[in-house]
Formats: C-alpha cells, sequence, structure tokens
C-alpha cells in the first residue's frame, strides 16, 4: 500500500474527534476510509448522541441474517439507516450484535456528516484485515523542522520531561481537543509563538505522534498567521 496523504475532510474529521492515527486507515483498494467501532462509539458518546429502541424489519436466527432500522439524534439533527447481517455479508458468529453495530455506526457518520467519506470497520470482513495503512502525522502535514538535536525550530518547543507526568490516552484525548482549539483561536504570531512558549509542557502530556500533530497544526497556522500579517503590512504600506 502506498503512502497517501490523507483528503482534507479525513484530516479535518481526525483533529476535529481526536481520532488516533491507529483508529483510521485505508481499506485495501484505496477506496475506502476506515474508521475503528471503538472510535465511533466513544465520539457518539462525546457528542452526546442518542439512539431510538431500534425496529427489527426482519430477523431468521436458522439462517443467522437480521436486518433493523436504527434512529439517533445529535442536537437538533436526527438521522436513521439500516444495518444488515447475513452469511453472505457477515462471517460473524454474533450476526445481531454485529446488525447492532453496523447500524449505530452509519448513524454516528451521518450525524457528523461523514458517512460516504468513512465507513465503520464493521461494515465488511475486507475492513477488519490488519491496518494496511497507519495514518501518521506526516501523512497530514510536512515534516517538521529540526536542529542537529532533533529540537523543532521555528515551533513549539520541546516539553521539560520532569515538569510532566503522562496520561491515559482517555485522557489526553481533551487535552489533546483543547491545545488544537487553542492553537486556532491565536490570530497574531507574537501571540502564538508565546504561547507555544507557555504550553509547551502541557504537549508533553500526550503520546509523540499527537505531539507531533499538533506542531504540524501550529506550523501551517504559523504560516497562515504570517502570510496575513504580510499583506496587512503591505497594504498599509500602499
Amino acid at each position: 500500500m502506498p503512502n497517501l496523504r490523507l483528503t482534507p475532510e479525513i484530516t479535518e474529521f481526525m483533529e476535529k474527534y481526536a481520532i488516533d492515527s491507529d483508529e483510521i486507515w485505508q481499506a485495501p483498494g484505496g477506496k475506502a476510509w476506515v474508521v475503528k467501532h471503538k472510535a465511533l462509539e466513544r465520539v457518539a458518546s462525546e457528542q452526546k448522541i442518542s439512539f431510538e429502541r431500534p425496529t427489527i424489519i426482519s430477523c431468521d436466527l436458522a439462517e443467522k441474517s437480521m436486518v433493523i432500522c436504527v434512529f439517533g439524534k445529535m442536537g437538533e439533527r436526527e438521522e436513521w439507516t439500516f444495518g444488515e447481517a447475513s452469511p453472505s455479508n457477515n462471517k460473524n458468529a454474533y450476526f445481531a450484535a454485529m446488525t447492532e453495530k453496523r447500524a449505530k455506526d452509519r448513524v454516528i457518520l451521518k450525524l457528523l456528516a461523514a458517512h460516504g467519506e468513512l465507513y465503520s470497520s464493521e461494515e465488511a470482513d475486507d475492513f477488519k484485515r490488519p491496518n494496511p495503512h497507519v495514518t501518521r502525522p506526516e501523512d497530514i502535514h510536512e515534516p517538521i523542522e529540526c536542529d542537529d538535536h532533533g529540537h523543532p525550530v521555528d515551533n513549539i518547543p520541546p516539553h521539560d520531561p520532569d515538569a510532566v507526568r503522562k496520561l491515559r490516552v482517555a485522557d489526553q484525548r481533551p487535552v489533546f481537543a483543547e491545545l488544537q482549539k487553542e492553537i486556532h483561536a491565536t490570530t497574531k504570531v507574537s501571540d502564538l509563538q508565546l504561547w507555544a512558549e507557555e504550553n509547551r509542557n502541557r504537549l508533553g502530556v500526550l503520546k509523540p505522534d499527537w505531539q507531533q500533530h499538533l506542531r504540524g497544526v501550529y506550523a501551517e497556522h504559523l504560516a497562515a498567521l504570517r502570510q496575513q500579517e504580510l499583506g496587512d503590512d503591505m497594504r498599509m504600506a500602499g
């Protein structure tokens, strides 16, 4: 599998919902992006998505096939879809559980406006194969320039190892989301650089690939702010 760069839509989804690099991959053939069922369950909980009792369309215990319809709601937005499992599309012995997973995951992706761009890992057996492609920070952002000591240049400085305590991945996610939000909320180059110095140790509680991802976000936002300020200076001079 070639190392393909993510589409803007997939990148935005990962950033918005703090999807880890091992929770999303490209399916064999490169025609679909797949996200783990557990990741979708977590996002559904975080976004307060609720489900109504499913409607059973058909169920044949002897044939091990089932079709249900599931309705879901996120805020004022509502969506519904079907989930189905049968010997022709499912090798899992627990076909009823698979039917539920497929239906709920489709509703979640619809509510997140991502269905069609992303599919659940429960959609097809091919999707469950070991990740042919693990999404890495360099698949999303340009490589970060480092000095001879491996320290980032013109970016968030390294954290002080003695000043941070690693968190569980579940506890890292809100930190990751908040740091990313703060970067994008900064409107001046000087303020962004000050933020980087003051918050470098907050970055240290995250996994290395998440740190690298945030440095990529920082570099892109810094470049955008510099371009904006250059344009402002030129307009003032003219």
